[in-house]
């Protein structure tokens, strides 16, 4: 399959430059692409039912011990929206944060594919190594809005009730569900 022959030293070089350029790329399209387009309860980002609203992110990937220390891409990006900043936990917010798992889980689905174009340069054994690092560079991701979408959907059901009800919301940080 491999279409490019390339030195050793510069097969590691394109392979560094492509992977940089794919995830610069691929992040920047995706943060333009407008967010009312992406529907969290489509067969895409829709929960499943063996996820058990997260919890299967819990017991297996043991996630609360680890996703708070995972750095977000959204920095990269002038305007990316960044769940850190938000300074109220409003229903629009919350809607927005929802929203806004759904098009990170979507860029990150993309940067997988960009892996099956290293076998033009690579050996094989060197693009399946691409392609596993495709994968466990944006599994890591993809599973943090699984886990946390659910979690940050029961907050927002809990404020439209709350709010539908006339009764006041709890802001004790402690007793709402925080999104990550």
């Amino acid at each position: 399959m491999r279409k490019i022959f390339l030195t050793g030293i510069q097969t590691f070089f394109l392979d560094i430059v492509m992977w940089v350029i794919f995830h610069l790329s691929i992040g920047y399209w995706s943060s333009r692409i407008p967010v009312n387009l992406f529907n969290p309860e489509s067969l895409l980002f829709k929960t499943r039912k063996w996820e058990k609203n997260g919890l299967v992110y819990e017991k297996v990937f043991k996630i609360r011990s680890w996703k708070d220390h995972f750095p977000s891409g959204a920095a990269f990006y002038q305007d990316a929206y960044e769940i850190q900043h938000i300074d109220e936990f409003s229903i629009e917010n919350v809607r927005t944060w929802i929203l806004e798992s759904c098009r990170s889980e979507f860029c990150h689905i993309l940067m997988i594919f960009p892996g099956f174009l290293f076998f033009l340069w690579n050996t094989i054994e060197v693009g399946w190594l691409m392609v596993g690092y495709a994968l466990l560079n944006n599994i890591v991701p993809i599973i943090m809005q699984r886990y946390n979408r659910p979690r940050v959907k029961k907050l927002l059901q809990y404020m439209e009730r709350s709010k539908k009800y006339g009764q006041p919301l709890n802001q004790r940080s402690d007793q709402l569900p925080q999104p990550t």
